[in-house]
């Protein structure tokens, strides 16, 4: 210290201070983010996807003789890593491993329980996401960037609410991330990389396959930059001393390692590990089994006929100012940045954020839910964006230029996190105000897709039947999956909830069983309260007087757009 310029001391401290905050801020969201999931809603996909999990842990724990899987049509051409990670987790923690794997979730007795434990390791995926955002912007560009990187992803309310309770995208674009982090690492240790860093590199591609079919793009991504380094070291003359040999075998290595630890979990994979990922890939990117209507610009498409632009459409509506700001500073100065990060490190960075995108519109792959399926670009988009907050900081020549520029960071980044906290637990319907926010977008755009405000809706109507009708039963419609409502109903009124046209016992008949309801339109003189969704409306129904439905006695709503509907049968009395 004492040999240091007072310019070097102060870059110095800097440099400790940006490391203490994001050391910081990464422990607190690794604990925020649990605690917060215990706010969230069962989604749609959550209790049909645990079942699956839960009989590929059977699959794996007897070494392959349990088969009841591979039974499930398209259940099958996902992997399992996530729900068995958890089933694992609940059932050590519980003592309810046997349990769960010889009845899985066909009784009462876990449901709450179980998902409270499946939001919280969710929860720890986006965490490890968002750190792994935060340090890979380091990596590129130092600790101010990874500081604000962290920050940036961590007030990004689709992804973060989606952290919370989405078991497919979320554990993804942690895997996805990690992967891209250490492939950086890979690429700056060459020609020689530390055996830790191949490892974790295998790991990365591992947890990809095996949590979608698509971590095969993992093992692309590391095939064509190792051949890039090659390609370097031989045409560029960039003075980098490379074995080939020795870098075909560590490649080699690390691709198999990771594919068949990606495996692990999938027993469909496993069956045929060659001919069955590739047709997984194949069948899960066309989507064939489901054939809906997606609401989109006001109006109602097929989700096989979407528009070209519908994902980048989503991307610039739903992200924050922030990030998208971010990006077109970086498209204006994008020498300074490819100077000061370099080309190796760009690239993997750059393509992981642009050829998802460009290979689902190319391949007019059928896409629904808004851009969930396209999660994992984001933590690479949002790094983009900070090089391109860097490039900007490094540009201005005056401390009242640069803080100007920040002042503009600063109240891009507030408003989406005070969004946030003011509609939680509904961040993932969050709208920037490029399209009015969510007010601007409803019904021109999906909102709750998932039904994460059904949760908040049964709570509610729970504590009023009690209040009002305690002896008698309630009958109840409930939009969405059963399992969005039942298991909060359920253990609010326990034999007075009675599911509205569901057999007797019929999470133990059927494993997967749910009615999908028409759109309500009315009411009849069998059953007594509706939690009725916005989703699967027409867009002119949406804009009319007619929504929310006749009968509402009560509202979850994010700003001033209703995302679900307790509606009271205006028809009938509680005496069925």
């Amino acid at each position: 210290m004492a040999n240091l310029s007072f310019a070097q001391t102060l870059n110095w401290k800097a440099r400790i201070s940006y490391r203490t905050f994001f050391i910081a801020l990464s422990a607190g969201l690794v604990f925020l983010l649990p605690w917060l999931s215990r706010d969230f809603g069962i989604t749609w996909d959550e209790w049909m996807d645990s079942n699956n999990g839960l009989l590929a842990l059977r699959y794996v724990l007897s070494l392959g003789r349990d088969k009841e899987v591979l039974n499930f049509w398209h259940g099958i051409y996902y992997p399992h890593f996530f729900y068995s990670v958890v089933g694992m987790a609940y059932g050590l923690l519980f003592n309810a491993l046997s349990a769960v794997l010889q009845n899985g979730l066909h009784t009462d007795t876990h449901l709450i329980r179980f998902y409270t434990t499946s939001h919280a390791i969710n929860a720890l995926f986006g965490a490890v996401a968002m750190v792994y955002t935060g340090l890979l912007a380091k990596r590129l560009a130092g600790w101010r960037a990874g500081c604000l990187a962290l920050i940036l992803i961590a007030v990004s309310p689709r992804f973060f609410g989606n952290a919370m309770n989405n078991p497919k995208d979320i554990p993804f674009a942690a895997a996805g991330i990690f992967f891209l982090y250490y492939l950086t690492v890979f690429l700056q240790e060459q020609p020689q990389p530390r055996k830790r860093t191949c490892l974790l590199l295998a790991c990365g591609i591992a947890a990809s396959l095996g949590t979608r079919a698509g971590g095969l793009i993992q093992m692309a991504y590391l095939f064509l930059f190792s051949a890039w380094l090659v390609f370097e070291a031989r045409f560029l003359k960039t003075g980098l001393a490379l074995s080939l040999p020795r870098l075909t075998l560590t490649v080699a290595l690390i691709a198999i390692a990771g594919y068949l630890g990606g495996l692990l979990f999938w027993p469909y994979g496993w069956e045929n590990p060659i001919a069955h990922p590739l047709k997984a890939l194949h069948e899960v990117s066309r989507i064939s089994f489901w054939e809906g209507l997606i609401v989109f610009e006001g109006h109602s498409f097929s989700a096989k006929v979407l528009p070209w632009y519908y994902i980048p459409k989503w991307i610039l509506i739903s992200s924050p100012l922030a990030v998208i700001g971010g990006l077109l500073f970086l498209l204006l100065l994008w020498r300074p940045m490819l100077k000061n990060t370099g080309s190796r490190l760009a690239g993997p960075l750059l393509f992981a954020a642009i050829f998802p995108v460009a290979y689902v519109i190319y391949q007019k792959s059928v896409l629904l839910d808004s851009w969930r399926h396209l999660l994992f670009v984001y933590p690479p988009w949002v790094v983009l964006s900070v090089l391109g907050w860097e490039a900007v900081l490094r540009e201005v020549n005056s401390t009242g230029k640069r803080l100007f520029v920040a002042a503009i960071l600063i109240l891009q980044i507030a408003q989406p996190f005070s969004w946030m906290i003011r509609n939680h637990p509904h961040a993932y319907v969050y709208f920037n105000p490029l399209v009015g926010g969510i007010n601007g977008a409803f019904a021109r755009y999906e909102t709750d897709y998932w039904g994460n405000s059904l949760r908040g809706c049964a709570e509610w109507l729970a504590a009023y039947h009690q209040q009002n009708s305690p002896l008698q039963p309630a009958y109840v419609r409930a939009d969405g999956s059963v399992m969005s409502s039942y298991p909060f109903l359920k253990q609010a009124l326990g034999d007075f909830y009675r599911p509205y046209g569901y057999p007797p016992e019929f999470l133990a008949k059927d494993p997967y069983f749910f009615i999908q309801y028409a759109p309500y339109m009315g009411g009849d003189q069998s059953w007594n309260y509706a939690l009725v969704l916005s989703r699967g409306w027409k867009p002119e129904i949406l804009r009319s007087a007619a929504w929310p439905p006749e009968g509402t006695i009560h509202e979850i709503q994010a700003d001033d757009v209703t995302l679900c509907a307790v509606v009271k049968n205006p028809r009938t009395t509680l005496h069925v």
